[in-house]
């Protein structure tokens, strides 16, 4: 039996560095954890983030890591 996985979070973000054209932005939250995002991720598509805007990030969250699964602006 496999353990059960935490549920999904959200944290809010700053959009530090957007680059569309490599399908990639990184952000920094409150708590000052790096994120990033690629083109597959669940969103409006990375064209719609500016630097300095605020998301919602959801996060997946595994035994060692955590990932982005989704976001959305809340601007």
């Amino acid at each position: 039996m496999t353990p059960a996985r935490p549920l999904p979070s959200t944290v809010t973000a700053t959009a530090l560095e957007v680059l569309p054209g490599f399908g990639i932005a990184y952000f920094v939250d409150d708590q000052e954890v790096s994120w990033a995002v690629t083109k597959s991720t669940q969103g409006r598509g990375l064209h719609s983030i500016q630097p300095g805007q605020r998301v919602r990030l959801t996060l997946d969250h595994a035994p060692e890591f955590s990932l982005v699964s989704a976001y959305q602006s809340l601007d």
